[in-house]
């Protein structure tokens, strides 16, 4: 009996944790994964009539929407700089968005975890991200100016 346990090796549960950790980090990032319209154009099952809110309609799939702004301003920042602070942060955030949106099916808990009452004012103001990647392309902070550098030095001086 000694024998057999000795030339078997049997899977603990802190391997078999291993093992399931192991699939999990070469599952590839939903950032670099294709649109699922299987998986994110599921109407709610919880409608609601009204949203409270004044001029804001109730959105029926609010994930599909979350993902594809995130899909369009993941996009949009490829055209700005990779050393731009503002790239790195806008991307780190909507990567953030789009991987609870992937793991979370329940709307309400998605409004908890956004911090907003409702996903469609979320969505509102998501949305309008899309208009501050093109400000920013267009202004680009990222680049210094002509008189940047003598106010630097100004208050550079007066501290």
């Amino acid at each position: 009996m000694t024998r057999f346990a000795g030339r078997c090796s049997f899977a603990s549960t802190q391997s078999v944790t291993n093992v399931a950790q192991e699939n999990k980090a070469d599952e590839v990032p939903v950032h670099l994964r294709a649109y699922n319209k299987a998986k994110y154009e599921v109407p709610s099952t919880k409608l609601k009539y009204s949203t409270g809110y004044t001029l804001l309609d109730v959105e029926p799939m609010p994930r599909a929407k979350i993902m594809k702004i995130s899909y369009n301003i993941l996009d949009k920042l490829k055209e700005i700089p990779e050393t731009a602070m503002y790239r790195i942060y806008t991307e780190e955030k909507v990567k953030y968005i789009m991987k609870l949106t992937d793991e979370i099916e329940d709307i309400r808990q998605l409004e908890e975890e956004f911090g907003h009452e409702t996903i469609e004012m979320f969505l509102h103001f998501y949305g309008r991200e899309i208009e501050l990647v093109d400000y920013m392309k267009h202004s680009k902070p990222w680049e210094s100016r002509a008189g940047d550098e003598e106010e630097n030095e100004v208050i550079r001086i007066a501290s």
